[in-house]
């Protein structure tokens, strides 16, 4: 593939920092009709992978680190009376969250006290969550943008939670996935009975793109379930697929449980590669795709660009331009799920669940692997299977559990340094932003719902 011109400077630092060129007072329900937006700080996590590469690595985090990250404490937690499955995103002194009750949330991010919730227009559902929101929320240019169980992408005024615009993507379609943003485009994924990626004017809401995973009849299958990666010099957007679902056994489809790469302007398919033609066991990818810089372990001057993606049997590793397959590292005998991955400082981070009724395989095991080789640096085991996304920053890596744990490890050794125990499952995603760690607490039918701070 050939470079494409139109960017002659790199806009990923530009919109990594976007909500630094606003600075203003703090949002008191009084004065919300004024406008007023979140005041910015220099280490805020603004979207679902943090960065347009999907690493859910803050680089600009420098408060915690391994020496005093075993001082951390609850600052606050504010319940929500429905679980959360999204990932906090935290602009300064506000926290967005959407829950299962139809609601996103706005609250204040040092206090957690409400200033806000925009209400979705959809009926709850407390037990699965389907048709509700998992969505997480991009924060840009004074918006946040979040897709819903009913198929909507909405736009939303982040000073006071006042619809801007609403998007349907189409009949049958919901989204779980969250939105990436680029320029003036949205790309978000979509499942339901004819999956796709689809591109979105960010101004308008008016859809640009599609690019369609399955064909056009009844069923399932190929679902994105997770934020698409951007790469902003070569124009790409890359996303990940599910299983073939209700298509399964009659297949082989070309773009299930898949890794495409899509030319950003047109859907284009540039390349794609399928991890299995047929998937009777629901092996798909339920993690985000990743793009990263790998450097030879023997040879520093020798790197490659890379993307990869943890699929339920291990993490995937391709060369970012031709598809080529680079490797595949498996730990347990199942593999990371629903985003338990992140990238930083040459190394995968991957929480990877065991497979149901094998006791004698670790239930969960963490490891670091080189991001060349996908060799296995460190090896950690877990008491409890893992779920929901993890972090990186400033040398810890951070992950929560299914029995309520929340720990953050030494990325150099795996060693644990700072352990807390929730009342509750944790679910939904961690996020360190400005010094402080968020995390959500609670699962299906496992209370209390609630949104975590922790700080020194």
């Amino acid at each position: 593939m050939t470079r494409k011109d139109g960017h002659p400077w790199n806009r990923r630092e530009f919109l990594q920092g976007v909500g630094a060129t606003v600075a203003t007072a703090s949002m008191m329900p009084q004065v919300q009709a004024q406008g007023k937006l979140p005041v910015a700080g220099h280490s805020d996590w603004t979207r679902f992978g943090y960065d347009l590469h999907n690493t859910r690595f803050n680089s600009r985090e420098a408060t915690l680190n391994a020496g005093n990250v075993g001082r951390l404490r609850p600052k606050w937690r504010h319940e929500i009376p429905a679980p959360i499955q999204t990932s906090p995103t935290v602009v300064g002194d506000t926290l967005f969250t959407g829950a299962w009750d139809g609601h996103y949330h706005a609250l204040d991010a040092e206090t957690g006290e409400p200033k806000w919730k925009y209400d979705a227009d959809i009926k709850p559902e407390p037990r699965w969550g389907l048709r509700t929101l998992k969505s997480t929320a991009e924060y840009n240019r004074g918006r946040i943008y979040f897709g819903t169980g009913t198929g909507d992408l909405a736009c939303v005024d982040g000073a006071s939670g006042k619809e801007i615009w609403k998007t349907n993507m189409g009949p049958g379609l919901f989204i779980s996935s969250s939105p990436t943003i680029y320029g003036n485009r949205i790309f978000i994924g979509t499942s339901g009975g004819n999956a796709q990626i689809i591109c979105v004017d960010a101004e308008t809401g008016a859809i640009r793109w599609r690019f369609k995973i399955v064909p056009d009849r009844d069923g399932g299958g190929g679902s994105s379930w997770t934020a698409s990666a951007i790469d902003e010099e070569q124009n790409i957007v890359y996303s990940t697929t599910g299983n073939p679902s209700s298509y399964n056994p009659p297949g082989p489809l070309l773009f299930t449980d898949s890794i495409l790469a899509n030319d950003l302007e047109t859907g284009e398919l540039l390349w794609y590669y399928q991890v299995r033609a047929t998937d009777p066991f629901d092996l798909d990818f339920s993690c985000h795709p990743m793009l990263f810089e790998a450097t030879h372990p023997e040879r520093s001057a020798a790197h490659r660009r890379c993307v990869g993606a943890g699929s339920k049997t291990g993490f995937h590793a391709f060369d970012r331009d031709t598809g080529e397959h680079l490797w595949t590292t498996g730990v347990t005998n199942g593999g990371p799920t629903l985003n338990s991955t992140a990238y930083g400082d040459d190394k995968i981070y991957m929480v990877s669940n065991g497979a149901a009724g094998y006791e004698t395989i670790a239930r969960s095991a963490t490891v670091g692997l080189h991001a060349w080789t996908g060799e296995i640096l460190w090896w950690t085991p877990n008491a409890s299977s893992s779920q929901g996304a993890a972090a990186y920053a400033n040398g810890l890596f951070y992950q929560g559990f299914r029995d309520g744990t929340l720990q953050a490890l030494d990325t150099e050794t795996g060693e644990p340094l700072w352990s807390y125990q929730l009342p509750a499952p944790r679910r939904g995603g961690i996020v360190i932003s400005n010094g402080t760690l968020y995390a959500i607490c609670g699962g299906a039918n496992s209370p209390p719902y609630a949104v975590y701070a922790f700080g020194l």
